[in-house]
């Protein structure tokens, strides 16, 4: 789709939502000049880019039942309630490949969204960036939830998820192209409360103010955010696609069930909303730039 990008929201495996989403996508053949991921959004995207049909189901959908993939045992034994090593060493190097060629073949930019832990800013990592740093690491930085996961080093420097500083770059997005369409993992009319217990994060990172203070500052920014992809919507700039409040689970969703009924909710809800999206693209936009 000419001058259009894509967002891709993170949220643990609030992601088999966009995974659905996307392989209707793969199916329709539908490609962005842009793929935005920040997190689980990032992950779900590369094998979008892939276009390998089924995979983002297997891994973000079936495997999280498996053992190995998550869990406080983990958490323990390695920092990081998501097993790493397994979800970005041994799942796609050997249980359910990642054609890492096809991905680099496809001609669409790919952005990855981290946050530094020195700063606190948002941090871009791009396609050309991630071919030296490497997929997965890149992957890992962006989905690394503090206190729940380590920070990662790239370059010397420390990161942590893409969604502490930007969680949908809808502003980053419109400033590289006419229109985006943002994949929201989250309910339509969803907004962030304020962080109930700040006490583990204000001890966990005292060394990093800066950081420390755009974490607990996420929910405003975060909802400053959806009210900016509301009125470039209704500007005629941006398309959302969001799932019904009723499909609703957590980022570390036990349920097969549960995420399955997620990921068929996402590819129903764009295949019927297919028509629109498409209006949307090819429509030409009469409206000035209001992102600056």
């Amino acid at each position: 789709m000419k001058n259009s990008c894509i967002v891709l929201e993170g949220g643990g495996l609030r992601g088999a939502f966009t995974s659905g989403v996307l392989e209707y996508f793969i199916e329709e053949e539908i490609n962005f000049e842009r793929v935005i991921g920040v997190s689980a959004g990032a992950c779900v995207g590369a094998s979008y880019l892939s276009k390998q049909k089924g995979r983002n189901r297997k891994v973000n959908v079936e495997y999280p039942s498996d053992k190995r993939y998550m869990g406080f045992r983990h958490l323990i034994a390695t920092g990081s309630y998501f097993n790493m090593n397994f979800v970005f060493g041994e799942l796609p190097t050997r249980l359910v490949p990642f054609d890492e060629q096809a991905f680099y073949k496809n001609p669409a930019e790919f952005d990855v969204i981290a946050t530094s832990l020195d700063s606190g800013d948002s941090v871009i990592f791009t396609k050309n960036e991630i071919e030296n740093i490497g997929v997965d690491k890149a992957l890992i930085a962006s989905s690394s939830i503090p206190l729940l996961s380590k920070p990662v080093d790239i370059g010397g420097q420390l990161f942590f998820d893409g969604g502490v500083s930007d969680s949908i770059p809808a502003k980053y997005a419109l400033s590289k192209h006419e229109k985006a369409v943002v994949v929201l993992t989250r309910p339509r009319g969803y907004r962030k409360k304020e962080m109930k217990n700040s006490l583990p994060f204000k001890l966990a990172f005292r060394k990093q103010p800066e950081f420390l203070e755009v974490l607990l500052n996420r929910n405003d920014e975060y909802n400053k955010t959806l009210d900016f992809c509301e009125q470039m919507e209704r500007e005629g700039k941006l398309y959302i696609i969001a799932p019904s409040p009723e499909f609703s689970i957590g980022r570390t969703e036990q349920s097969l069930e549960k995420r399955m009924n997620l990921y068929n909710h996402g590819y129903t809800l764009i295949r019927n909303e297919f028509e629109n999206l498409q209006q949307f693209l090819n429509a030409n936009s009469t409206h000035e730039d209001t992102t600056e």
